[in-house]
């Protein structure tokens, strides 16, 4: 039986592009001397973004977790903030969405997703504190990471790689590149995005490049010594960040895994054909959007329908942090923050 959260969501999915337009409607209404100075595009970024809060808030309701949607709502007014937008107008967003809701749908649906919407806003009345870096010239490998990150964000991919095959050669561990210099600089150029101190472009360009520059570094990966086991890794659905769960896969690799990476977007249907054909040990799967939830749910599901037991499923993704320990729920063998930990777990559930 479809539950009222499971119905929430259907309707807010099916009616996603109009009710972004009642919104957007809504809100020029009530503060047209901020919104109309925008002008015609900016219209067309506010209706692209009242459609894109709805998925935050379809998942939050249909999960019963108002953590998806609060989580959202802070980067929202981080990203407002780095726009030099008011908290005003994510207040006023939330409002006019609460409103519409109300009016479009039944009551025992609107009352639900009031509550929420509610949250949010109480969300907004929190200070945020103003972000730091995640490079420290002081931590293990702080002065590559600093260089490298300066050689990306100059648009410098050969210095930037040089950088990284030079310490290698040196004698760094590709482990220890990887955990103190990629992922410190993938989660420093998001939060310089979200700053507003870069553009998406440079944001795209510089995960483009480190994904390249790993590329290079697979000659050192793929020498280990196989330990007979093997993983599939994946990013489900319709998610397209995929330089966290490529990390994941060459740590497995690093570690005598033999690993098959199926990149980003990948539908289930491929992940089960990939788990059957190559006889895996172990399947990692990864989201970074909190809206995907319930379809990694599915896939897990599907996943345990199609192979009884016979493999193990390790989660993780930025959209699990902080609800990720609960992998229970998940009907996962266990999550993990971080490559290095993947790896870990792994061997420890193999040990069983």
């Amino acid at each position: 039986m479809e539950t009222l959260g499971a119905k929430i969501k259907n309707e807010l999915s099916l009616q996603a592009g109009e009710l972004a337009k009642k919104i957007v409607e809504l809100q020029y209404q009530r503060q047209p001397k901020f919104w109309n100075k925008f002008g015609k595009r900016g219209k067309q970024l506010s209706l692209r973004d009242a459609a894109y809060h709805l998925p935050f808030l379809a998942e939050s309701i249909e999960t019963g977790n108002k953590t998806i949607f609060t989580d959202y709502v802070i980067w929202v007014k981080k990203l407002f903030r780095g726009l030099k937008f008011p908290d005003e107008a994510m207040i006023e967003t939330l409002k006019c969405t609460k409103d519409v809701i109300e009016k479009e749908f039944p009551k025992e649906q609107s009352d639900l997703v009031t509550k929420y919407i509610e949250a949010g806003l109480e969300q907004m009345k929190i200070p945020i504190e103003d972000s730091k870096p995640y490079i420290n010239v002081l931590d293990p490998l702080g002065k590559l990471a600093m260089n490298y990150n300066k050689a990306l964000l100059e648009g410098d991919r050969k210095t930037a790689g040089k950088l990284i095959l030079d310490a290698v050669k040196n004698g760094t561990s590709v482990e220890d590149i990887y955990m103190h210099v990629f992922q410190k600089s993938q989660y420093e150029i998001g939060r310089l995005w979200l700053d507003n101190k870069i553009t998406v472009a440079k944001e795209h360009f510089c995960s483009a490049a480190t994904q390249q520059i790993m590329s290079q570094l697979y000659p050192y990966i793929f020498t280990t010594e196989r330990i007979g086991r093997k993983m599939i890794a994946a990013s489900v659905g319709g998610e397209l960040h995929e330089i966290g769960i490529r990390m994941v896969a060459d740590f497995f690799e690093m570690n005598g895994w033999d690993t098959y990476y199926l990149g980003a977007n990948t539908p289930a249907d491929s992940i089960l054909y990939s788990i059957e054909e190559n006889n895996a040990d172990i399947v990692g799967l990864s989201i970074a959007i909190p809206y995907q939830i319930g379809l990694l749910k599915s896939t897990i599901e599907r996943i345990r329908e199609k192979m009884s037991g016979k493999v193990k499923i390790l989660i993780g993704g930025y959209a699990l942090r902080g609800i990720g320990q609960n992998w229970q729920e998940f009907n996962a063998d266990g999550y993990a923050e971080d490559a290095q930990k993947a790896v870990t777990f792994a061997n420890k559930l193999m040990e069983k």
